[in-house]
């Protein structure tokens, strides 16, 4: 008999207590029980005290891989003088100190744009300190004495000057006289040596993600749980016709029922497609593979749609199109810059170059799912949620419930990358429960997944650059055209900047090299394609066109890359650091070994609405053997601000680097009659594990508060690439994927 997956890793976990799998796991465990033991005491949003001694610290940043729950239990953890062994974590929900405004969101309960540290840093620290101080003060008055002759240490108040300590536990009845204090003291950077902060503390989620007891929303099972799988059309924009088999899968084996619903595009739910015909079919049965079966048998008539008139073909004519016009609005204006160009156009130090960047997809490796059980009055859903807020705010509207009957149960989400920001599967598994009076389970097939989901979209630019007689930019004019993310979801945004679009031109309008004229413009090319944000969003294609023109630029002025870069950095001092120690680290400079070329980027990740700055500076290095290539070693240095645990900056840049190198290297989207020819990972390329290079992190020090790592790597992948390409071969690389031939 075969063993499933969880029965495999149980397996290897009775192994492991033989042969430890994660030295050091037990030092926190997260708290999986939906409730928290009834004799656990509240000390504020984010703390619960246990009549062991043990902390429960609320995270309510969903665990989406980012290493968070560690990361955010870490701050609370040192602020409080906590026992690490002794705290447990658990995700937490639904109140106000739990949400966020970032991004152009309304604020509330999600993760995105790498700003959980940033944003719930401080709230952390000053629930620490709350819990820190309350317990020095009621130790101070259990002994009658001075709470300033008083210290904390792993969940002890001590007094040295007698030798008696007291457990947190023992303290908590105070809470009845103590008020907590709102402005409490903070520690110093002093008091701070020696504690939890930058320490490489293992991840809490690591363990039970390796003994197999961690919960996916795909693992979720609840007593007569039925299954849905869906059924969409051929093209994004059609609609059903009629089942010209329905009596016949619904006698198969297993199948309960055939849901109609819709498959809603961003279009629909930003108001600006009123067109909510059904175009979906939930099979719903009580196994997967007879739901699976079934709806792989369905014959429907499918009707296309007049918007369904598009192709690859055709987006890119409309963006060649759109390059050529006069139609841009302009982002950013400094100087004459297309007056200098102009005047310089027939000069040998006028450079140009087209880029280009296609319509990728999430592809997360844990399936889009979600649960639903709708009964009379109430809803209770399961799955991968990355917006608590918004799953319960549409199971809510799609239930008939009030939203305070709709309770959420978040689990891990194998995978993200945005795509479970938007809870679709959790809403069909809400129309299903309600249909067929079960709790029903959406698992969307890999093909459905990857054809009907929220894409970043494609992208094209065309710069223009004239170069003094030292070879650096007189002035640089960059035109970008594409389908624009805010233009859909967020139009008040574009509107409000005067018609750009700022995720066209996302850490590009706003650069902070030093050139003397500088012109940044867009144009916003509407098509019929719902969107949604991707890790590292607009910049994975904004920057790669940009810093590739950069290392063009040097080349053609006969310069190194990297004095190129210090100099027009030269008002940057922090990133001429990060910089400066990356290129030490990778030997730029150096011999390197026969047929081994470096290329490098960089890029100063301004946040949306300025949330953070990071630093980040990388160093590629390919091996070229003939017509064939690959990336062999990986060298990025990040200044993220202050570091609180030098493992998870890592994992995050680490993470960052492989995804990007999927697009370098494999991953687009081909559009034909309105629908996606890809629809699995044997022709939807993502990065291969044997194609993985080996990757060194540098990591500076930093005085600031933390500041965002988990996109920053993503944008300078392509770009470090396309200038080792075209040191290698003399050519210039200006579309991803790259070729996995060279032409030589």
């Amino acid at each position: 008999m075969a063993l499933s997956r969880r029965q495999f890793l149980k397996s290897a976990a009775i192994f492991s207590l033989v042969i430890p799998l994660i030295p050091g796991a037990n030092a926190a465990l997260i708290y999986n029980s939906p409730e928290l033991p009834p004799d656990d005491l509240p000390m504020n949003d984010w703390i619960w005290i246990g009549a062991d001694n043990q902390i429960v610290i609320g995270v309510s940043q969903c665990e989406v891989g980012q290493g968070i729950y560690t990361g955010l239990a870490t701050v609370l953890a040192s602020e409080m003088d906590a026992d690490w062994d002794k705290v447990k974590v658990k995700f937490v929900i639904g109140r106000d100190a739990y949400r966020q405004e970032s991004g152009g969101e309304e604020r509330s309960q999600f993760v995105a744009a790498s700003t959980s540290m940033t944003n719930f840093y401080q709230r952390m620290r000053v629930a620490g300190a709350q819990a820190r101080c309350f317990f020095i003060a009621a130790a101070a008055r259990e002994w009658n004495v001075d709470a300033q002759q008083l210290r904390t240490e792993n969940s002890f108040v001590i007094d040295d000057h007698r030798g008696k300590k007291i457990a947190y536990s023992d303290l908590i009845h105070w809470s009845q006289d103590i008020p907590l204090e709102a402005n409490p003291a903070l520690k110093t950077a002093e008091q701070e040596k020696g504690s939890l902060i930058g320490r490489n503390l293992p991840r809490i989620d690591c363990g039970e993600k390796v003994d197999g007891s961690a919960e996916f929303g795909i693992d979720v099972q609840v007593p007569d749980l039925h299954i849905g799988v869906p059924w969409m059309g051929p093209s994004l924009n059609g609609k059903l016709g009629s089942i010209r088999n329905e009596k016949q899968i619904l006698s198969l084996p297993g199948v309960i029922a055939l849901v109609r619903t819709r498959h809603w595009s961003t279009l629909n739910m930003a108001r600006l497609d009123p067109d909510m015909a059904p175009n979906t079919i939930i099979v719903v049965a009580r196994t997967y593979w007879q739901a699976k079966k079934a709806a792989d048998r369905l014959d429907v008539e499918w009707i296309f749609s007049d918007k369904d008139n598009f192709s690859s073909e055709t987006i890119n004519q409309d963006n060649k199109k759109a390059l050529e016009s006069d139609d841009f609005i302009t982002a950013t204006n400094i100087g004459d810059a297309q007056g200098i160009i102009d005047n310089g156009r027939n000069s040998s130090r006028f450079h140009e170059a087209r880029y280009k960047a296609p319509y990728i997809t999430h592809a997360t490796m844990e399936p889009c799912n979600g649960t639903c059980y709708v009964e009379k009055d109430r809803v209770t859903a399961w799955g991968p949620f990355q917006g608590q807020d918004l799953a319960q705010k549409l199971i809510s509207i799609f239930a008939g419930v009030p939203i305070e009957n709709v309770t959420l149960h978040n689990t891990l989400l194998g995978g993200s990358y945005g795509r479970k920001y938007i809870p679709d599967p959790a809403m069909h598994a809400c129309l299903a429960s309600k249909a067929t009076g079960k709790p029903v389970k959406v698992i969307y097939p890999r093909e459905v997944d990857i054809q009907h989901a929220y894409y970043r979209p494609g992208n094209t630019s065309h710069y223009q650059a004239l170069l003094d007689e030292d070879g650096y930019p007189l002035a640089l004019w960059a035109r970008y055209a594409g389908q624009g993310l805010f233009w859909q979801l967020h139009r008040s945004r574009v509107t409000k900047n005067g018609g750009w679009d700022e995720t066209i031109v996302e850490c590009v309008y706003n650069t902070r090299y030093d050139l003397p004229a500088l012109k940044v413009e867009s144009i916003t090319v509407e098509q019929n394609i719902s969107l949604s944000f991707l890790r590292g969003v607009g910049s994975v294609a904004s920057i790669f066109f940009l810093e590739s023109f950069i290392s063009e630029l040097a080349i053609k002025a006969n310069k190194d890359q990297l004095e190129y870069r210090m100099r027009l950095l030269k008002n940057e001092p922090e990133m001429q650091r990060v910089l400066k120690a990356t290129a030490d680290a990778a030997g730029w400079g150096n011999p390197l070994a026969d047929n081994h070329y470096q290329g490098m980027a960089v890029n100063i990740w301004v946040a949306r609405d300025e949330a953070f700055i990071s630093y980040v500076a990388l160093v590629a290095e390919i091996e070229v053997l003939g017509s064939a290539w690959k990336v062999t070693r990986m060298v990025c240095g990040v200044e993220c601000g202050k570091v609180i645990n030098p493992g998870l900056i890592k994992a995050n840049i680490e993470g960052g680097i492989g995804f990007a190198l999927s697009g370098a290297l494999h991953s687009q989207l081909h559009f034909e009659h309105g629908g996606i020819v890809e629809s699995n990972y044997n022709n939807y390329g993502v990065l291969q594990l044997s194609e993985q290079p080996e990757i060194e992190v540098v990591i500076l020090d930093s005085e600031r508060a933390p500041q965002g790592c988990g996109e920053v790597s993503t944008a300078v992948v392509t770009p470090a690439i396309a200038s080792a390409l075209q040191v290698a071969t003399g050519k210039t690389y200006t579309e991803m994927p790259f070729p996995a031939i060279l032409e030589r």
